[in-house]
């Protein structure tokens, strides 16, 4: 590309997410589905030579918005005007009217938990960000402009959980899983296991696998495809530092998702998923 044609932005990141999601599998697809997860980013010296002066006042807010850049996306070739979102089972529409990351200009927003601010490093909660993802701006939630209940009822309240009353969304968006989480013998015992040995202390992301592994799931993190046409039931992610075996079992009321191990990822076996 010419970086002289008037059609296109160059930007530049701030700096890079770290957090507990080291692949897409597993990843939240959206912001607060798994509140213990936490993520740091650290001001790159590349875009101020002082770069905790930039962040001098945001302790102030409890919330902000992250933008970033859907890095793992592939080819911009493939986007298409319309995308197959979970929660339609396989329905299309338009691209505009999701949050899918396969978009023209593959820019995310999510909204996260201000948890700390040290110098040049701010730490977040509730993130849905895979880890080494590009930050692109940081800004400050505030309910009295950013919220459609508080601008409807003048309330200027902040809160762990914004409100979203008063404004309209799809029907397909509000749908909520119904899984059912259960963890086997032999899963608890392994957690029981890297909590207090080998991972003990070490959890720089999460401090409870139990939890974050069930908020994960909970939501349903599956492909449509392989909800819908795929006949393998299991299912790999990982989660801070540590490589999750899950089995869906359709055939139960709800769905089950029944976690069978938990290993440490340099223990795990190499595991391609849809």
């Amino acid at each position: 590309m010419d970086a002289c044609d008037d059609n296109l932005l160059l930007i530049k990141p701030i700096g890079y997410m770290k957090t507990c999601f080291a692949t897409k599998n597993g990843t939240p697809r959206q912001p607060t589905v798994c509140p213990s997860s936490e993520g740091k980013l650290q001001i790159s010296k590349e875009i101020f030579t002082n770069p905790d002066h930039s962040l001098i006042g945001l302790a102030d807010f409890s919330h902000v918005w992250i933008l970033f850049h859907f890095h793992l996306n592939g080819s911009a070739k493939n986007v298409k005007p319309k995308v197959k979102p979970p929660r339609m089972n396989g329905s299309k529409t338009g691209v505009f009217s999701t949050r899918s990351p396969h978009r023209p200009n593959p820019i995310g927003l999510t909204l996260a938990k201000l948890e700390s601010i040290n110098d040049a490093v701010i730490t977040v909660s509730g993130v849905d960000i895979v880890d080494g993802t590009p930050i692109i701006d940081i800004k400050p939630y505030i309910p009295s402009y950013d919220s459609i209940a508080a601008r409807t009822d003048g309330s200027s309240q902040q809160d762990d959980n914004p409100p979203h009353d008063g404004a309209t969304i799809a029907n397909w968006v509000g749908e909520k899983s119904t899984l059912k989480v259960v963890f086997s013998l032999r899963a608890l015992a392994n957690v029981e296991e890297l909590e207090s040995g080998e991972l003990a202390g070490k959890l720089e992301f999460c401090s409870n696998i139990k939890k974050s592994i069930a908020e994960i799931l909970c939501e349903d993190p599956r492909s449509t495809y392989r909800r819908t046409k795929c006949g393998d039931r299991l299912y790999y992610f990982t989660v801070n530092q540590v490589h999750v075996t899950v089995w869906f079992d359709g055939s139960t009321s709800p769905t089950t998702a029944e976690v069978l191990r938990v290993q440490k990822i340099d223990q795990s076996p190499t595991t391609t998923t849809t």
